[in-house]
């Protein structure tokens, strides 16, 4: 049975209430702050960056704050606005676009503008709501990029080199977020200074001087413009954080001490009163902050940014090299053809070459040649003509078969069928040989284009894969090594969307420890639950792929009956899970029935799934498959493939036919039969088969027959809707199947029968 469990949901499944209630706070905190007297317009950029539920939180957040605030009245427009807002993100957020980001940008502003018009009624008044609304805007636009980094855990990993327009985000998210908190105090300490001190003194512990003398400034001039004093804050924040960086050497007491001097002795220099004071006590009250926060979050971040960005442009330039071979072999492959033509072109025969050739030899010098070739042409040629398909067909040319008048006239008709029976050896020979290099050509082109394909999927999956943690990596290695794998060093981790994490490593001896204690390890080592491994084996090494544990599981029971009872299934059947959570279920039946069947069926699966676990996209593999059923064998070789590919993390499903039987599949109330209009591999140069996309969701079933299994559809879906065990509901199919085609089988058969369950 295939069995891959559910995703890592479990923790946002048992937090969904606080996750809720984070939302609603913070859309709360932001309502209540105001922006020229005005209600907040980042309550609007915050609304368009969720999704989903997250889309109701924040609004019921924003209302409640606008409540709390007292400026309800002045906030009634812009809840209506809020509406507009929630209602096209919950649309355009399911795609996850670039274009669904714009959208909701430009919804942001304009609501914002719309809200603000209408209370506008001096020249200044329309100016403020111009820049409102450009402030929504931008802050939408900063907070989606925000949420992305978030969900994707690469927040602190946003470098100028590697993605400098997140990191601009960062920082005016640092601005906005200082500027929201600047609003609210707790006796004579003002939150967004202490928030804006802190953020730069852990920016500029973590890297350096540069960026947290960024971040002061940044934060520093998002709390002054919201609270409309203090304009000197960031010439204050901004030098402590660079003598913090300066000073810092790795201990958080001295980047603390050198940053309250600091800034201290810079407050100093704008005359001291009580409102300098109170900043001043802020600064202090930052430090004892920064104090507080683990240490594992202040660790200086320099050296693993570069090997990052050093293992990013090692991959990037591994990739560019592919996609450089991946065109070098087009290049080949396309000469190869353009040469073919040309020669092909250049040396054409026909079988008038043989009767052409024969004649220009012997009738040259005859003196019969202007009689027979000249007044007498038409009949000379179809004399001749006739001649040569006779020995096309297997006689013997004699002189006898000549027709008159030429019989009679003609003195070298033994020597012309010698001549007509030499040039058609030559001609069915060298005809014989193009159509072998022609053969070859096509399986070489195919080849090509496959490993073509081939190099153009590996650069973009390495171009495009999730970011790799040097820490994650070594963290990965430690762990195989304790449990006794040592020759383990190629170990890669990647982090991908929503958290997604994979571990891949690959071992020259082949040992593994069990599934079960890989699992168990990696998942204390990072604290994230897994599926069960995936252990492939090819040639003498070994692969070991571990994924995030995925949304579904996918259950998955065959029944297999033979033609005749005792002989080996001439279908064959595998089945695994690719480190991206994909489940593959491949199903081949060869030409006939028994062993025969059985070695084609068992060459072409067998292959595929081996290509399939090499990490080679599935429309290449079936290339491969195809040129290698076509040589593997001068008799007829060839064999049906179905392949099917579920996402267990979306339901997502890729179906590929290539003279498949039918598949049945119900998904909710809906139920269909896919038929298939390609050809078996193996029959033609290039592979005929059918895709199909659709996705399915819990409880919805997918059964794959072979030639054999002739079932009554409505019947199936009877059975189907009955939702019994999937075992014996495939034992049933089977062998219904086996009582309506009667003792004397056509064919073998068998069913597969898969449940994505939850």
């Amino acid at each position: 049975m295939l069995r891959a469990v559910s995703k890592d949901r479990i923790k946002l499944k048992e937090h969904s209430f606080v996750r809720c209630a984070v939302i609603i706070l913070v859309a709360a905190l932001i309502s209540m702050s105001t922006v020229f007297g005005r209600p907040s317009p980042f309550a609007a950029s915050f609304a368009a960056a969720m999704s989903g539920v997250d889309c109701i939180s924040a609004f019921v957040g924003s209302v409640a704050g606008f409540i709390l605030g007292g400026n309800y009245s002045d906030g009634v427009t812009v809840t209506s606005s809020l509406l507009s807002v929630i209602a096209i993100r919950m649309i355009v957020s399911r795609r996850k676009s670039a274009l669904s980001d714009v959208i909701s940008a430009i919804t942001a502003a304009g609501s914002v503008f719309a809200a603000n018009f209408l209370t506008s009624a001096t020249v200044s008044d329309l100016m403020n709501c111009i820049i409102l609304s450009v402030m929504a805007g931008l802050g939408a636009t900063v907070a989606l990029r925000l949420v992305k980094l978030f969900s994707k855990r690469e927040l602190i990993h946003a470098t100028l080199r590697s993605d400098p327009f997140s990191l601009i985000c960062v920082i005016a998210g640092c601005a906005i977020s200082a500027g929201v908190l600047s609003h609210y105090n707790i006796g004579i300490f003002s939150i967004g200074i202490i928030f804006a001190a802190t953020a730069s003194l852990l920016t500029a512990m973590k890297y350096g001087t540069g960026a947290g003398a960024v971040c002061a400034a940044a934060a520093a001039l998002g709390a002054s413009v919201a609270s409309g004093e203090n304009a000197f804050l960031a010439a204050a924040l901004a030098p402590a954080a660079a003598a913090a960086g300066i000073f810092t050497g790795g201990k958080k007491m001295n980047a603390a001490s050198a940053y309250v001097l600091t800034a201290t002795l810079c407050i100093a220099l704008f005359t001291m009163d009580n409102a300098k004071l109170a900043v001043a006590a802020d600064v202090f009250a930052s430090a004892a902050v920064f104090m507080l926060v683990p240490a594992r979050f202040t660790q200086l971040h320099t050296d693993a940014v570069r090997l990052t960005a050093k293992e990013n442009s090692i991959r990037r330039l591994f990739a560019k090299r592919l996609k450089f071979a991946e065109g070098a072999i087009g290049e080949v492959r396309r000469t190869v053809d353009i040469a073919a033509d040309k020669l092909d072109g250049e040396t054409g025969r026909d079988i008038s070459w043989v009767y052409d050739t024969a004649c220009d030899s012997i009738c040259r010098r005859c003196r019969y040649n202007m009689q027979c070739w000249g007044k007498e042409y038409t009949d000379s040629i179809k004399q001749f003509s006739k001649l040569t398909l006779a020995i096309k067909s297997g006689d013997t040319p004699t002189p006898e078969m000549f027709s008159s008048p030429l019989s009679e006239r003609c003195p070298k008709k033994q020597q012309l069928c010698d001549k007509l029976t030499k040039l058609y050896d030559s001609y069915a020979s060298a005809q014989s040989e193009r159509r072998r290099v022609a053969r070859m050509r096509s399986v070489l082109t195919a080849q090509l284009s496959a490993t073509e394909q081939i190099l153009s999927q590996l650069s973009s999956e390495i171009e495009n894969s999730g970011d790799i943690d040097p820490g994650y990596n070594e963290t990965a290695a430690n762990v195989l090594s304790k449990l006794g794998c040592e020759d383990a060093q190629a170990v890669s981790v990647e982090t991908g969307e929503q958290g997604r994490m994979s571990v891949e490593a690959y071992s020259d001896t082949g040992f593994f420890p069990s599934k079960q204690e890989i699992c168990e390890a990696l998942t204390l080592a990072f604290r994230r639950q897994f599926d069960l491994p995936v252990i492939s084996r090819v040639g003498g090494g070994c692969k070991l792929s571990v994924f995030s544990k995925t949304t579904y599981t996918l259950d998955v029971e065959v029944c297999q009956i033979s033609k005749d009872d005792g002989t080996a299934c001439g279908d064959y059947y595998e089945s695994f899970i690719d480190k991206s959570g994909i489940a593959y279920v491949v199903l081949s039946d060869g030409m006939g029935s028994g062993g025969r069947a059985r070695v084609d069926s068992s060459f072409a699966c067998g292959m595929l799934i081996r290509l399939l676990q090499a990490g080679i996209g599935v429309e290449a593999a079936i290339k491969i498959i195809n040129t290698s059923l076509l040589c593997k064998s001068s008799d007829e070789s060839f064999a049906t493939l179905e392949i099917c590919a579920v996402d267990l993390y979306s339901g997502k499903t890729e179906l590929y036919k290539a003279g498949s039987a039918n598949t049945y599949i119900k998904c909710g109330e809906r139920c269909v039969k896919l038929g298939c209009k390609g050809l078996p591999v193996g029959v033609k140069e290039e592979p005929v088969y059918e895709r199909r996309s659709f996705t399915i969701g819990s409880r919805d079933m997918i059964v794959i027959t072979s030639d054999g299994a002739e079932l009554n559809d409505k019947w199936l879906y009877r059975e189907m809707d009955k939702q019994t065990d999937l075992k014996e509901f495939s034992k049933e199919v089977a062998n219904t199947a086996k009582f309506y085609a009667g003792d004397g089988k056509s064919d073998d058969i068998s069913v597969i029968a898969m449940r994505l369950c939850k």
